[in-house]
């Protein structure tokens, strides 16, 4: 049943819609959330009388005028029900069809619709608070407090959980499905042009697609990607807020997955010319290029980004840029320079707290030691890299490291120890799934350390290889 309005409430829905100003906007002025806001107009909550004077004034009229549209509001409609339609005086019919007119004309006003709010690129700041708030919440209530509280249909917490779906992707997929999850939720439910929220929409089933892609879902992500950017184009944001090169950059993302290096640079070309974050493309180009064996490319790439991430305050992204800097000049053997880096690398991710990025760091430390010419310091790094990787159950990790635990050994003409070695890691990767072309590689480095003919020289080959395939699975070894 509905409520009847009292003379305060009713005061308050006419200032508003008088002042133009939508719920979120005269909350701000008044001080108090757009929840409560809601709620008196709701009639949900008495309002305090407090509010009049402030909103009056936004509305630009005195609270004594508003009592005198309200009561010719009231006067109009009690004329009415004494006005006969049937009136023979022409007249009176005219005045009494005016009078009507002019009553529906203040109802329109009493009932307005909430204007629409215009994105702003300023509405990122309030976001980020509200999506702490979120973040602050279990999973499971976080799609109800959306669909409760209009604060959060925001475009910009909507930006910030599709943030943090990709940030969380590679780590946790059923976290990062949980924020995209939200992300539609809150997409759906954005108010404002119906081709922004197209557009809105797009980019969220863009980082949808994003999720399939790391997941190993290749051909779903291909099919995802094309239905957001048939989204994203039949939208339109002539407010500039959301990235224009975004769905470039994650689609990139997932060409270079499907072993096709030359779509994706062309696709973070197109993200670098338009879009709002150029410090990532930069990163994921380096990546590309490294992955593509360009290293010399990829090191003037990722230099060229470090400036640009540090300036961003990314924490993550610059632990990417020094990280992959860092392993470029290792293939490089430019060792010295790798070494400059590390201890930044080593803080990065110790401040990020992803456990499985410091056996990495381990790693690294173990593959520069070695390039240093001081190798009993590498193969204690190396080894103590390798068995945290296998306790983690990261068998490709644990392979790279071996290798290079591998060819030191057999430099030092320490076979028997390199024989057992190779023996674990076949059986390691065996159990673990790993694709046909790296697997075929490690058995032939098996089978020559069983036969006692392995050297330095395919051990260091092998490395190479597997290198390379961890981001191509179709290449091949060549003996």
């Amino acid at each position: 049943m509905r409520r009847t309005m009292i003379r305060e409430q009713r005061l308050m829905r006419l200032f508003r819609a008088l002042s133009g100003e939508n719920q979120e906007e005269a909350a701000h002025n008044l001080g108090v959330f757009r929840t409560l806001l809601t709620q008196i107009e709701n009639g949900d909550v008495e309002p305090d009388p407090a509010f009049l004077e402030p909103m009056a004034e936004s509305a630009g009229i005195e609270v004594t005028d508003g009592d005198l549209l309200l009561h010719l509001v009231d006067t109009m409609r009690r004329a009415r029900q004494r006005w006969s339609a049937q009136s023979a005086d022409p007249l009176d019919r005219t005045m009494a069809e005016l009078r009507l007119q002019i009553e529906a004309a203040c109802q329109r006003l009493l009932t307005l619709p909430l204007p629409e709010s215009l994105p702003r690129p300023g509405d990122r700041e309030g976001a980020e608070v509200l999506f702490r708030r979120l973040a602050a919440e279990p999973g499971e209530v976080r799609p109800a407090i959306v669909r409760a509280a209009e604060e959060y249909q925001s475009w910009a917490v909507c930006e910030r959980a599709c943030a943090a779906s990709e940030e969380a992707a590679s780590q946790d997929l059923d976290t990062a499905a949980a924020w995209v999850s939200l992300a539609r939720e809150i997409a759906n439910r954005v108010r404002g042009p119906e081709e922004f929220r197209s557009r809105l929409q797009g980019y969220v089933a863009a980082h949808a697609a994003n999720l399939l892609r790391v997941s190993g879902e290749l051909n779903e992500a291909s099919i995802a990607f094309a239905e957001a950017e048939l989204l994203w184009l039949a939208g339109a944001d002539p407010y500039g807020v959301l990235d224009p090169g975004r769905l470039w950059e994650l689609e990139a993302s997932l060409r270079r997955a499907q072993r096709w290096p030359a779509q994706a640079l062309d696709l973070l070309e197109k993200a670098w010319a338009v879009g709002h974050r150029r410090e990532h493309v930069l990163v994921k180009k380096g990546f590309t290029l490294e992955v593509m064996g360009e290293y010399e490319r990829a090191a003037e790439t990722l230099r060229e980004a470090l400036p640009l991430a540090e300036r961003a305050g990314d924490a993550r992204l610059l632990y990417m840029a020094k990280g992959n800097l860092a392993v470029v000049y290792t293939h490089l053997g430019r060792y010295r320079e790798a070494k400059g880096l590390l201890q930044g690398v080593r803080e990065l991710a110790a401040e990020r707290g992803d456990a499985n990025e410091m056996p990495r760091v381990t790693w690294l430390e173990g593959r520069i030691a070695a390039g240093l010419g001081r190798r009993r310091e590498a193969l204690l790094l190396l080894e103590e890299a390798r068995q945290e990787f296998e306790r983690r159950k990261m068998t490709y990790d644990a392979a790279l490291a071996l290798l290079e635990e591998a060819v030191l050994l057999l430099e030092e003409g320490r076979a028997a120890e390199v024989k057992a070695l190779a023996a674990e890691l076949v059986r390691v990767f065996e159990a673990n799934g790993v694709h046909r072309e790296a697997l075929a590689a490690l058995r032939l480095f098996h089978e020559a350390a069983e036969g006692e003919k392995v050297t330095a020289d395919l051990a260091r080959r092998v490395l190479r290889f597997l290198f390379r395939a961890q981001h191509d699975q179709g290449a091949r070894f060549e003996e």
